[in-house]
Order: C-alpha cells, then sequence, then structure tokens
C-alpha cells in the first residue's frame, strides 16, 4: 500500500499566563479549532477549491462544538502547554523521530530504471495521539475480526471451489482480471488461516459509526510505523501518555509472533522464521526493518535465501539453514520468478514449489491480494451470507459495481462526484477533477 497522510486542523491556542491548570476555559482555548473546523476544505484537487463547510465526523468536538469526554486530558493537556507548548511538543516529537531513524520512501512508481532511487524522508507524525474509547474499540475489534473471517473464507473459496462464482454472487471478471489474482497460487494451502494479516482503512460516517473504506491483504505494512510512533509520543508527552493510560502494544508484537511460528509446516520442531523485504529502497523500509527486530526474527532480502530440492534455507555465516515461516513484504507477483514474473529481482528462484510441497510457509500467502479488489468490496456483504451466514458487523463505504445496469446509471449520473476505482488495478479516477468533456 502506498503512503497514507491524516492531516488535522492545528490547535492554535494561548493560555493566559496567570490562570492555573484548573481555571482553564477550554471553550474559549479551542475557538480557533472551531472556526477551522467550519471553514475547512473537504478535497483540493488541482488547487481548485471543490467543496467547503464540515467535513463529517469531528473526532475532538461533538455537534454542539464541545469536547468529547474523552479528548478531555488532551484539551486540558494542549491548554496548560499552549501554543509555545505545542510547538515545543512539535520540536521534540520530530527530535525523537530523527534520532529513532523513522522515515519514509516515496517512490515513484513512473521512476524510469536504473535512476537514481528516492531517498528517505523523515517520518510525519501528530504528538497529539487519536484516542479511541474502549467501547468504540471494542465495536472495532469485533468487526474487524469477523471482517479478517470473512476474507479468509473469501479466499479461500476463490482458490478453492469458488462457490462465490459458480454461484453467480461474484461477477468472474472481478476475479480473473484483478492483478492480484494469481493462477500459480491455486492449490496452495498453509497451516490454520490463509489470511494472516490485514490492515484496514477505516473512518467514521456523520453519525459516528465505523465505516471501512479499503481492505490491504496483500503484504500489510504500518505495524511497525505503529509500534515506534507508539515509543515517540510516549517519550514525547510522558504526562499526557501517563493521564491517558492507553492499553499497550507489547501484547501485540508478542501474540504476532507467536502466530508467526504456529504458521510453520507440522514438520517443523524449532520454526525459523524470518521477513523478507524488497530492500532498502522500499517505500516501507523502516517498518519493515524495526517490526523485524521488536519481533526477533531475521529481515532478509532474496539473496539471504535459496532453494534447494524444495526446500527454503538462509545463507547464514557461510552455512545454510532451513527456513520455516517467511513473513512476506515482497508483492507476491514478484516472490518467484520462476513461476510468477520473469523479471523479478526481488523474489526467490522455486518458492512457489516449496510452498506447494508444504515445505514452508509464506503469509500472507501468495495470490492474497485479490482481497484488495475494489469490485469485491461491492459484494462482501452477499459473500458473508453465503460463506458465513453472517451480517457484517461494519459497513464497507458505498460502493457501485458499473456492470449492474442500475448502479451503473448511478455511476453516470454522479460521476462528478465519486471516486472510480478500476477492477482491473489501473489508477483511481477523480470525478470532481474531471473536466466536461472528459
Amino acid at each position: 500500500p502506498g503512503r497514507k497522510e491524516v492531516r488535522s486542523v492545528s490547535l492554535s491556542t494561548q493560555a493566559s499566563a496567570g490562570s492555573a491548570p484548573a481555571d482553564l476555559d477550554v471553550d474559549g482555548l479551542f475557538a480557533s479549532y472551531r472556526n477551522a473546523q467550519a471553514q475547512e476544505v473537504l478535497f483540493d484537487a488541482g488547487g481548485d477549491v471543490l467543496a467547503t463547510g464540515p467535513i463529517g465526523y469531528d473526532e475532538f468536538l461533538d455537534a454542539f462544538g464541545d469536547v468529547r469526554p474523552g479528548w478531555s486530558e488532551v484539551a486540558g493537556a494542549v491548554g496548560r502547554r499552549g501554543r509555545a507548548g505545542l510547538e515545543r511538543l512539535r520540536d521534540t516529537v520530530s527530535a525523537l523521530v530523527d534520532h529513532d531513524g523513522i522515515t519514509y520512501i516515496a517512490v515513484d512508481a513512473q521512476r524510469e530504471p536504473g535512476s537514481t532511487p528516492a531517498l528517505p524522508t523523515p517520518w510525519h507524525l501528530d504528538g497529539l495521539p487519536l484516542l479511541v474509547s474502549p467501547e468504540d474499540w471494542a465495536t472495532l475489534e469485533a468487526g474487524v475480526t469477523q471482517r479478517s473471517r470473512l476474507l479468509d473464507a473469501v479466499l479461500t473459496d476463490l482458490y478453492g471451489p469458488r462457490r462465490a462464482v459458480t454461484g453467480g454472487v461474484l461477477p468472474p471478471q472481478l476475479l480473473f482480471a484483478h492483478p492480484g489474482y494469481l493462477r500459480a497460487a491455486r492449490g496452495i494451502e498453509i497451516p490454520g488461516r490463509q489470511l494472516f494479516m490485514l490492515g484496514c482503512d477505516v473512518s467514521r460516517d456523520l453519525s459516528g459509526d465505523f465505516l471501512v473504506h479499503a481492505d490491504w491483504t496483500q503484504a500489510p505494512s504500518g505495524a511497525g510505523y505503529a509500534l515506534a510512533d507508539r515509543r515517540v509520543v510516549a517519550h514525547a508527552a510522558p504526562d499526557l501518555f501517563e493521564r491517558i493510560g492507553p492499553r499497550p502494544t507489547a501484547p501485540f508484537a508478542h501474540t504476532l509472533r507467536l502466530a508467526l511460528i504456529d504458521a510453520a509446516p507440522e514438520a517443523a520442531e524449532d520454526p525459523v522464521v524470518v521477513v523478507l523485504s524488497p530492500g532498502i529502497h522500499s517505500e516501507t523500509a523502516f517498518d519493515q526493518a524495526y517490526l523485524a527486530s521488536v519481533l526477533g526474527f531475521p529481515l532478509v532480502e532474496n539473496a539471504d535465501l535459496v532453494v534447494r530440492d524444495g526446500t527454503l534455507w538462509m545463507r547464514s555465516l557461510g552455512t545454510l539453514k532451513r527456513v520455516d515461516v517467511v513473513l512476506r513484504r515482497v508483492d507476491a507477483a514478484y516472490a518467484d520468478p520462476l513461476d510468477l514474473r520473469s523479471d523479478s529481482h526481488l523474489g526467490v528462484v522455486g518458492l512457489v514449489e516449496a510452498l506447494r510441497r508444504g515445505a514452508v510457509t509464506v503469509v500472507n500467502t501468495l495470490g492474497s491480494g485479490i482481497l484488495e479488489s475494489p469490485g469485491l468490496q461491492r459484494f462482501l456483504p452477499e459473500l458473508a451470507h453465503l460463506l458465513l451466514g453472517e451480517t457484517p458487523l461494519l459497513e464497507t463505504g458505498p460502493r457501485y459495481w458499473g456492470g449492474i445496469d442500475t448502479e451503473r446509471s448511478h455511476l453516470l449520473t454522479h460521476l462528478s462526484s465519486l471516486l472510480i476505482k478500476s477492477a482491473v488495478g489501473a489508477p483511481p479516477i477523480l470525478g470532481p477533477a474531471l473536466s466536461s468533456a472528459e
């Protein structure tokens, strides 16, 4: 997945020099935020302002402009710091990001082969955390857990019996024309669940209910950044961190580590797990390296691995060490230049064959990128009924499939206000940015 930025309105506040924290007028302190909220631009395409006014649900303020209860500690911390304190917090976060080497590489997909690779740039992190209440987190947890089970069932079906296609629930072109579908992956099964990791883009609608806008299943990134970000914020604002008391992230890392070990083939006695990276020029190279270090697994590239006699080995100090599990951060199509893309310089020759033999587990499994299809998301409610007998707990943002007459009419009628996503992997089209002729 490419880089995703979350922009927020700056909180410009100024506390009175003689005021005690208990006497702070939060409503007065955040007047500038309220004004900015009311005038916020919805989005801007090509420099043209397309819409103004309230942009949706506000995590910080309620419909009456009052600070939401769960944010009172943050509001108080901002009030005590004032404008100068917020600037110091921003500088502290920036210094810690620089000290920890947290970076991102903006890769140009149109870059000519052989040209100079893009350089890492500092990671942008807001010192004020986004808070999720225990009640909202429980809703998200239940919804994403169910969605993970659903997508796992879809993945198993699409590379297995294909009931969704033969039963007329999913249009076949949404499967076979999408670049995430790999014919070479048909018949490959890994121990346990076929979908190991899932990332979701989530927002709220106007009423505050959660909506899912995208699923990331190819090689989900961000876990390393999330762990590193938590560490930075905890060090930059320890008083705020202590007051809020967020749930720790250590259990996540511990659970992920154990799950990777458990994913090893049954014959593995002392499983060896590696994290396969595209290399230092990958967009999320830091994310991969940091996650590997937290998990305590080697970070490797394709040159560190070799397949011999159907078994995957890692080169280590002049010897070969058998590998049982690969946490894949290389896109599946590039994972094996023998059975997949022959022009790949990132994969391991023979990896598909090793997978077919059950000698190694690769997660996410090859072919999981099909679940990122925006067309497939349109049919998730029907797929949930077919494969699970359930109704999704988390709704997906509104989707319209051009293969259905009534929905195609809606698309054409409202083209100027819609985001058009391709079912075959082409770049998206921003409807409001199109000219009348287009």
